[in-house]
């Protein structure tokens, strides 16, 4: 257990004001400093912000996840309290005014670092949560990579390799959006760049939120279902509907809105899987011919979580023929998931197998020991990547696989053709036992199978 789980349980289970206290000081830098930036450097507004927060803390502390990454959480909901507060604020002109003529304070400003300043946080949520996480408590709470890995549950090793890749990741979303900076440089500042707040507020912050807290009393049962629903992934319209229902729209929703998939997803981390990248050719035979437009992180295609990070290719015959190098199964892909299906964001290259031709298969492996198969066949549930205008079959025929992304990459659109992904729905005929592990493995028919992205619905 972590020592923020430790604190967070005292505080929750004995109501320990001293644990709260040390929660506090330990992420206030952390909340004030993502308070500031939002709030273009309005200290007073950037106080409200930070006090509203570690209210929010104090309030639903009881309804936070074991596992919760508590500087991932603070930063979210920071993101979150100083959006609303700055739409306050610009509903009123006069203090609007203000917080866009105000100056920077800090003396060690430096011209890159007013680039980065505005632009960070709004950089920061395009990464998703563990990439998110893991900067969080590397760079802005100077934590090692010890502590980095015993929070996120992997090795030291694996942590600082997953810090050194969500650097890269953001620093692509920067120079994406016309900011050019190195990565020593974007290190040095994400280290430096916060202003260190009033050393009197942390104390002063953690006191009055214990004080708000008590006043405005724990959430009420709306708002820790509406909690428990956000804890559980469940989407925004989910959310809109949980309002619309207690407003007594159910009748006029069963039958006139569209149908949302349910129940709780948990997305397979294929990161240490992939070696191919999205926005580059992962194979000989083109340039330019990458996933570009998919986009890198948390995607919901067809209303199913994704977490996507690159391509993991396998092997197929017309390929090794042609000398190239992959692998032609990945073995113990982790899960440690109950669920009821399997969801497989994929398709095939290199050429098309005849009908029916089996191009892959995933197996389950379950704690208990058993194992299931399901076999990938082309035509049925998968198709090239590349839509041949002339190829027959335009879309899989098998009921459980879709269409999930189109797309388009300069190596396709010279040939007039576009891309694109198909998500495959396996129903997991053992719900009852947990997958500890999944195994992807080539056929090896003439085709190139690969997948991008993999989740288990509970």
């Amino acid at each position: 257990m972590t020592e923020d789980a430790t604190q967070l349980r005292r505080f929750v289970e004995k109501g320990d004001e001293d644990a709260f206290r040390e929660l506090v000081s330990r992420h206030f830098d952390l909340v004030y400093g993502t308070a500031l930036r939002s709030t273009n450097h309005d200290a007073s507004l950037a106080e409200d912000v930070t006090q509203t927060v570690f209210t929010d803390l104090a309030r639903k502390a009881r309804l936070l996840p074991r596992e919760v990454i508590l500087a991932g959480w603070l930063y979210r909901t920071t993101r979150f309290v100083a959006a609303k507060a700055v739409r306050s604020e610009q509903r009123r002109r006069i203090r609007e005014q203000k917080a866009f003529a105000m100056q920077d304070l800090s003396p060690e400003s430096s011209p890159e670092w007013e680039r980065l300043r505005p632009i960070l946080d709004a950089a920061m949520d395009k990464l998703n949560v563990r990439d998110r996480d893991a900067i969080l408590l590397h760079y802005f709470e100077q934590k090692n990579f010890r502590v980095i890995g015993a929070a996120l549950g992997v090795s030291d090793d694996t942590a600082q390799k997953r810090v050194s890749r969500a650097l890269e990741k953001l620093r692509t979303i920067l120079t994406r959006r016309g900011t050019t900076v190195s990565g020593a440089a974007l290190s040095t500042f994400l280290s430096a760049g916060a202003l260190p707040p009033p050393s009197h507020l942390a104390l002063s912050v953690a006191k009055s939120s214990l004080s708000a807290a008590t006043t405005m009393g724990p959430p009420g049962w709306t708002t820790v279902f509406i909690h428990k629903l956000v804890l559980t992934k469940a989407t925004l319209v989910v959310a809109c509907l949980v309002f619309l229902l207690l407003g007594g729209g159910l009748t006029y929703l069963a039958y006139s809105l569209p149908h949302v998939k349910s129940g709780a997803f948990n997305t397979v981390d294929l990161s240490a899987y992939c070696n191919g990248r999205l926005g580059k050719s992962w194979t000989p035979a083109y340039d330019n011919n990458g996933l570009v437009g998919l986009g890198d992180g948390r995607r919901i295609l067809n209303r199913v979580p994704f977490e996507i990070h690159g391509v993991v290719q396998l092997q197929g015959a017309e390929w090794k023929r042609r000398g190239y190098d992959y692998p032609e199964n990945i073995q113990g892909i982790r899960v440690a998931a109950f669920g009821r299906r399997i969801h497989l964001l994929h398709a095939t290259s290199a050429m098309a197998d005849p009908l029916g031709t089996t191009a892959a298969s995933l197996i389950l492996h379950y704690s208990d020991g058993d194992q299931a198969r399901f076999d990938i066949r082309q035509g049925v549930e998968v198709l090239d990547w590349w839509e041949w205008p002339r190829t027959a079959i335009k879309r899989p025929t098998g009921t459980n696989t879709t269409i999930a992304w189109t797309g388009s990459n300069p190596a396709a659109g010279q040939q007039g053709v576009r891309i694109r992904l198909f998500d495959t729905t396996f129903t997991n005929p053992h719900a009852e036992k947990e997958i500890q592990s999944i195994d992807y493995v080539s056929a090896m028919a003439g085709s190139a199978p690969f997948m991008v992205a993999l989740t288990i619905e509970k």
